[in-house]
């Protein structure tokens, strides 16, 4: 079908979505200033089902503001995976709210052990033709490692754009 004619819908049970986008977030203590981090990411998902959207992806980061000093440990410019499943309420019209959880794991500049964070997401996603649609979401949640600052939480907003493959 032509462009013209396709659907205008954000997703049905075996559609492929890629997309890139970026993020700002921050992880904080009540002890400890940190930086704020800026990301740049891509990610694939799939709709397994007419509501549920597996993904999965990586994110590169840098960071400005905060604590100098900071090289390694969560919150610094480093190298994510991540992974989750998120709930579209309408994927087969135009815009969609979706709700879901996210598992991020840092891969590079790790101090110790880390057990990775876990978000829970909300978001929107708007079709701008069939093939391209805008997505806008935020999540907030916590490390799954204790360490001497407490339990640290995270805040993160992502904007992008995602292509039906």
């Amino acid at each position: 079908m032509g462009e013209n004619v396709q659907p205008r819908i954000i997703g049905r049970p075996g559609t492929m979505l890629l997309g890139i986008g970026g993020h700002l977030d921050r992880m904080f203590t009540a002890d400890a200033d940190r930086a704020w981090n800026y990301t740049i990411n891509a990610d694939v998902g799939r709709f397994l089902t007419r509501h549920i959207l597996v993904q999965g992806g990586i994110a590169g980061t840098g960071t400005f503001g905060g604590d100098p000093t900071l090289e390694s440990g969560s919150g610094v410019a480093a190298l994510h995976a991540f992974g989750g499943a998120l709930w579209y309420f309408t994927p087969g019209s135009m815009a969609s709210l979706y709700t879901g959880a996210t598992y991020w794991s840092q891969i590079t500049q790790r101090d110790g052990p880390d057990n990775g964070s876990v978000l829970a997401t909300l978001g929107i996603q708007g079709a701008l033709s069939s093939r391209a649609s805008l997505f806008v979401e935020g999540g907030y949640g916590y490390s799954l490692t204790r360490n001497d600052e407490g339990l640290p939480t995270r805040m993160a907003a992502r904007i992008g754009v995602r292509f039906k493959l």
